[in-house]
């Protein structure tokens, strides 16, 4: 058996100039105001121009490739490399894995998807792998160093948000992620709020972060450390909301509002992302 991994992400520019082009992707070949381009660039240059997903990506791949020792590639649904292209060629059977861990049917249902019309041989998928052991204590190492800095009234646990559906899993993986983490670091003052909706004219799931921060402003909470679980790495969702836009509205409640640092390549999070895949082989 020639099995082979394919990690599967939103994707990403790494150029502000690809950003008319990508955001026709997300839109699915509509048209794209000239003006929405470039606030999306605007949004970018915040945090250097260029999203480093693909890059974090692609570190992660080759620290599970050695881990492992069989390939693992990496695919995007908007972006280049495209999940279509790069599982061309892979061995059977493909075993394909979000970078999201828990599942929702708007995004990781739509990775599989994609993957499912592009390659013709055998796959097993990876639904979720939110309760992977070495996840949860990442996130819970990631959180006690933030907790150490920057000694914060209240941890703000975050995700991002999809339209309400009420048989889609999403927001009760999140909740299982968050128990599990809270079991680790006993004691801890929490909330938990969603970020980074669209504009689409959907019902999105909420609270949202303002909505939150403004609920614990008028608590008299002054101290905020956000730890986004939905997120592995950073990415535009969270070099911008996170650390620019709703950092700006604590601001303005007179809080202010920090980040726990992303799991990124995190030796732990790379064991769990193994233990995945050798669960399903």
């Amino acid at each position: 058996m020639s099995a082979s991994v394919l990690l599967m992400a939103y994707g990403s520019v790494e150029s502000v100039e690809e950003m008319g082009d990508f955001l026709k992707d997300v839109f699915r070949g509509r048209p794209v105001r000239e003006e929405t381009v470039r606030e999306f660039q605007a949004r970018y240059r915040l945090f250097g121009g260029r999203s480093p997903l693909l890059e974090i990506s692609r570190r992660q791949a080759a620290a599970l490739e050695k881990r492992l020792g069989i390939p693992v590639r990496i695919g995007m649904r908007y972006w280049r490399p495209y999940i279509a292209e790069v599982v061309k060629g892979m061995g059977e059977p493909v075993i394909g894995l979000s970078l999201a861990p828990q599942f929702s049917r708007f995004s990781v249902g739509e990775y599989q998807q994609a993957l499912k019309a592009a390659y013709p041989g055998r796959i097993i998928p990876i639904h979720h792998w939110h309760l992977q052991p070495r996840f949860l204590d990442a996130w819970a190492e990631r959180i006690r160093a933030g907790l150490e800095r920057d000694r914060p009234d209240v941890v703000l646990f975050t995700a991002h948000s999809v339209p309400e559906d009420p048989d889609d899993p999403y927001a009760r993986h999140l909740a299982e992620t968050r128990e599990e983490i809270l079991a680790r670091i006993p004691g801890v003052t929490w909330e938990f709020a969603y970020q980074s909706a669209s504009s689409a004219p959907l019902k999105w799931l909420g609270p949202d972060v303002d909505t939150k921060l403004g609920e614990m402003a008028g608590k008299g909470v002054r101290k905020v450390l956000a730890a986004p679980i939905s997120f592995i790495c950073d990415h535009a969702e969270v070099l911008y909301d996170l650390d620019h836009l709703h950092r700006k509205s604590a601001e303005e409640l007179g809080m202010s509002l920090t980040r726990c640092e992303s799991l990124n390549d995190h030796p732990l999070l790379i064991q769990a992302l193994a233990d995945a895949v050798r669960e399903v082989l």
